[in-house]
C-alpha cells in the first residue's frame, strides 16, 4: 500500500479509518466494541482470520489473479492459507439463495468502463470491521470500486460498507497501492519466534494479572 511520497502526490480517503467507523457505530455496537477484549478476542491471534475488512490495511500488499470466471485477490502475508483471499465471481449476477454466512462472503464482480465492481454480502459476524475491534452482523454489505490510476502505475481500491443493524449509516474510504511487479514477496509475521513470544507475553500480561484480581 503506498504511503508519504509513494503516493505521488494522490490522497486516500479516511486513513483514521477506526476513528471513522466507531462515529458510525450503532450504540449497541459501540457497547460491544468497548466491552470486547482487544488481545483475547482477536481471531487472528489464535490463528483463525482477520477478517476480509482488515486484510487490505494490514496486508499492505496483494496478488491480483484473473481468470475466465473470477478474479482472486490474494492478500498480503494471509496468503499462506485461503483466509487472505477473495474469490470475485464474474461469470454470475447474482448471490445465492439461502447464502451460508462466511468470514469473507460472497463476492460477484462486474466492469462500469475501466472500473471493476464487486459486491459482497454473506458475511458472519467473527470479524471486526476495523483493528479497532468494531462489529458488524451478517447484514453487513460490501461495495469495492477497483481501477488503475496513472496509467497503470497505481490502483485504487474504494470501500462502501454498509449494516442497518450495526451501523447508523454507510462509510467509505480508499486505498491506493502502487504495482510492484507479477510476483508476490515472501512476507513472514515474525522470523523470530522469540521476539514474537516477548510481544505476546507483554500483550496477555495485562490480561492475566486482571484476571487474578477478580479470582
Amino acid at each position: 500500500m503506498a504511503r508519504g511520497k509513494a503516493l505521488d502526490g494522490l490522497v486516500p480517503e479516511h486513513m483514521n479509518l477506526n476513528a471513522v467507523v466507531t462515529a458510525h457505530l450503532q450504540p449497541w455496537a459501540k457497547a460491544k466494541m468497548e466491552a470486547t477484549d482487544g488481545v483475547g478476542d482477536d481471531t487472528g491471534g489464535v490463528c483463525q482470520p482477520d477478517g476480509i475488512f482488515r486484510y487490505p490495511a494490514m496486508a499492505g500488499s496483494f496478488l491480483w489473479l484473473p481468470s475466465a470466471d473470477k478474479i482472486l485477490i490474494v492478500y498480503g502475508p494471509q496468503a499462506i492459507s485461503t483466509a487472505g483471499v477473495q474469490r470475485i465471481y464474474m461469470n454470475r449476477k447474482e448471490h445465492p439463495r439461502n447464502l451460508l454466512p462466511t468470514w469473507n462472503g460472497d463476492s460477484i464482480g462486474h466492469w462500469e468502463g475501466d472500473t471493476l465492481v464487486v459486491d459482497t454480502v454473506g458475511f458472519n459476524t467473527k470479524s471486526w470491521l476495523q483493528p479497532g475491534m468494531q462489529p458488524h452482523t451478517e447484514e453487513t454489505h460490501m461495495i469495492q470500486r477497483i481501477r488503475s490510476l496513472r496509467d497503470g502505475a497505481f490502483i485504487e481500491m474504494q470501500w462502501k460498507i454498509e449494516d442497518r443493524v450495526a451501523l447508523t449509516s454507510a462509510y467509505t474510504y480508499s486505498r491506493i497501492y502502487r504495482k510492484a511487479g507479477t510476483e508476490m514477496r515472501e512476507e513472514i509475521c515474525s522470523d523470530d519466534i522469540e521476539v514474537w513470544k516477548e510481544f505476546r507475553d507483554k500483550r496477555l500480561k495485562p490480561q492475566m494479572e486482571k484476571a487474578r484480581e477478580v479470582h
